[in-house]
């Protein structure tokens, strides 16, 4: 399996110097490239005669292109461009791999023009010129990477090459193998230089995992405070705590408030560029943790499925007030799910996405239905209600918790396509689940008890 792993680069001065100026290369020939590709579209376009057209933008009357699809191929980029002095600056592959970055741009930007034939999306652009001067990221394939005693020795141009003060190499990551590189990119990132390092472990997707049961599965609902709420077919519950998630975000805004205090909107320096950095690093670390640890539950209690309840485009239409959504938006479910996709695959876990309509208001323990969004029968009121904050009562008068009774619910949505038994989640399953906090509870043997915990097979019933 590929994957892409970031490695924060310590580089020297005129390390820094040299690469600093290969991304200034990048970015000027991604400029160059755009600039070659809009040009020879534009001229075809003249040359057709009925290449105008008039278009209403808001409530004015506009005269412009009309969308067509662009000719420009990556081959054509590469030919037209090889005696530019930014290609000529970098090492010849890693020029090619910036020229077909734009030429996959390219080739996007075609599959919308026919989606926008179709009525499906808006009008689409050409690729946008980048910021002049800026940079861009540098990458360079395995062919033009020479591995020795631990190092990496990049290509350089010849143009570059008698320039060079140092020798230019990059350190391999102590738990990466040298065979695993396919490729390397140097790349900014908020006023430092990362090392993104591809590679490929030689790891196969599992699509069937014989140590587990896939008649069973965890279910998670997201939310703010309680970040997630899990709840099991065994009967289990727990609560992944959001709080320090909120106290990071939090304490992210003021800093940006205190550096920008009487300056314009789009002011920036390196103190928020510190500030940023840190910021999403916090949050890819908590992501990577409840990852982990979602993944490690479903090993310890040899479950096959994940069940995870996302409603699509719910965070930028969400409208809870200032200070519940700077509390909730920010936090990054997607992202979880995104990472959720990509382990699940190492592990042979089935994860299922689905949307939660009125799962927080039906009542598990009553056996509402539950209707998708903008389906809701006419006349439908939920059993049971939300007394509280975290708290809700069945029509009996049963107190269980609320985000475990939507957490149940969206199991529910699913439980037939899935074919899983809820008959062990219950009212006390749902009362009182087990807390969790990632960043001071979890301690370095959990990840290999659950790794140990595959070494035993799966207890079948007869």
């Amino acid at each position: 399996m590929y994957r892409a792993i970031p490695v924060k680069a310590k580089f020297t001065d005129v390390e820094l110097a040299f690469w600093v100026n290969q991304c200034e290369h990048a970015n000027s020939l991604t400029n160059s490239a755009i600039y070659h590709t809009r040009q020879s579209h534009y001229s075809k376009l003249e040359q057709q005669g009925d290449a105008f057209t008039l278009y209403w933008r808001g409530d004015e009357l506009r005269y412009g292109w009309k969308t067509y699809k662009c000719d420009t191929t990556y081959p054509g980029l590469d030919k037209a461009l090889k005696d530019s002095p930014h290609y000529k600056a970098m090492a010849a592959q890693s020029a090619q791999q910036t020229l077909k970055t734009v030429g996959e741009s390219i080739v996007g930007y075609n599959g919308l023009v026919q989606k926008y034939y179709k009525g499906e999306v808006d009008k689409p652009s050409l690729p946008k010129y980048r910021k002049r001067g800026g940079l861009a990221g540098v990458t360079f394939p395995r062919q033009a990477l020479n591995y020795k005693d631990g190092w990496f020795y990049p290509s350089i141009s010849r143009d570059t090459k008698p320039h060079l003060l140092t020798e230019i190499k990059l350190q391999l990551p102590d738990f990466i193998d040298s065979d695993w590189v396919r490729e390397v990119t140097v790349r900014p990132r908020l006023g430092e230089m990362w090392i993104d390092w591809v590679i490929d472990d030689g790891k196969q997707p599992v699509d069937n995992n014989p140590n587990l049961d896939y008649t069973q599965a965890w279910s998670f609902d997201h939310g703010g405070t309680n970040w997630l709420t899990g709840v099991s077919t065994h009967g289990k519950s727990l609560i992944i705590d959001g709080r320090k998630l909120k106290n990071m975000n939090q304490g992210y805004c003021r800093l940006v408030a205190k550096y920008k205090q009487g300056k314009s909107e789009f002011y920036w320096d390196s103190n928020l560029d510190r500030v940023q950095c840190k910021r999403n690093n916090q949050m890819r670390d908590a992501v990577n943790k409840a990852a982990r640890f979602i993944v490690n539950q479903c090993l310890n209690d040899r479950v096959g499925n994940i069940i995870v309840g996302w409603n699509e485009g719910q965070k930028s239409g969400s409208n809870m007030g200032k200070r519940n959504n700077q509390n909730f938006v920010v936090i990054p479910t997607g992202r979880l799910i995104e990472r959720l996709k990509q382990l699940c695959k190492e592990y042979g876990i089935v994860l299922t996405v689905t949307e939660e309509a009125y799962t927080s208001k039906a009542s598990f323990l009553d056996g509402d239905s539950l209707p998708k969004h903008g389906e809701k029968p006419v006349g439908w009121k939920p059993s049971g209600d939300r007394v509280n904050r975290g708290l809700y009562r069945s029509r009996d008068g049963h107190l269980i918790n609320a985000d475990c009774n939507a957490s149940a619910n969206i199991m529910r949505k699913v439980a037939t396509q899935l074919g899983l038994n809820l008959v062990e989640v219950g009212r006390a399953s749902l009362t009182v689940p087990q807390r969790f906090d990632l960043f001071t509870r979890l301690n370095r043997s959990y990840r290999k008890r659950c790794a140990g915990a595959l070494l035993a097979p799966v207890a079948t019933s007869v």
